[in-house]
């Protein structure tokens, strides 16, 4: 049959354990991530990058974009607004569930919802998304209520809530300071999030030479930016067993 257009699918890996970095760098195309400040998303986007390059690759193929979730209102009142009405949607039980799962599913039922969030022991589960949990919590001194209802839309990423320009310029400003190539945009409800967004934080991108106003590829991986895979490369991947675990 014919090879398909892009080679092979773009990979897309997320993890950002010391394993999953290096597993990243080794093989990924596309790596998703979590950062909650500046400097952690510009450590691990050089940290990934340096890794790639060690393996002999082009850092500039393998493209880091962090999650975000943006509430977007027309100006920072309306965001403001509806961001407190989701806020008030999540369910203590779904909340709390979600904040042991972060955490590597060590039970915190026993705690005071409104104390702060204890030391625990280490994780077998997800290292570098409980180390991200606990950074937010003491950079934001929060209660486990206040933290697992910060946390329920965000998953960990990143939120920005204000106007197109506040979420147009955060997103500037961790690419020019190479703290990610791209993001991984999380809508806060669909379709009406993602409307908000191509409606009015695109434009924006557009206005400011950031985002592209027509596709420079028929492909996914055209358009972003990733080579096109030599025949045979494919015998390279990491495949494990099933019945598409197959080589050229």
């Amino acid at each position: 049959m014919a090879r398909p257009p892009q080679g092979y699918p773009v990979l897309i890996q997320a993890g950002a354990s010391a394993d999953g970095q290096d597993f990243a760098a080794r093989w990924a195309e596309v790596v998703f991530t979590a950062a909650q400040t500046l400097d952690e998303a510009r450590a691990f986007h050089r940290g990934v990058k340096r890794q790639a390059a060690a393996y002999g690759r082009d850092p500039d193929q393998l493209k880091v974009m962090p999650g975000l979730f943006p509430v977007i209102g027309r100006t920072r009142a309306e965001a403001e607004d509806k961001y407190a009405v989701l806020q008030d949607l999540v369910d203590p039980v779904v909340g709390l569930g979600l904040l042991t799962q972060l955490l590597g599913d060590i039970d915190i039922s026993g705690c005071p919802l409104d104390g702060p969030l204890p030391e625990l022991p280490p994780t077998e589960g997800s290292t570098s998304r409980q180390q991200l949990v606990y950074d937010k919590a003491r950079r934001e001194g929060l209660t486990i209520k206040e933290l697992y209802r910060s946390l329920t839309g965000g998953r960990g990423h990143r939120i920005v809530i204000g106007t197109p320009e506040d979420v147009a310029d955060l997103m500037e400003e961790w690419f020019t300071a190479e703290a990610a190539d791209g993001f991984n945009v999380m809508p806060p409800v669909l379709p009406e999030g993602l409307d908000d967004f191509v409606d009015l934080v695109v434009p924006e991108l557009q206005r400011r030479g950031l985002f592209r106003t027509e596709y420079e590829s028929t492909t996914l991986r055209g358009n972003l930016g990733i080579d096109r895979p030599e025949r045979g490369a494919a015998t390279e991947l990491p495949l494990g067993p099933g019945p598409f675990a197959t080589q050229e």
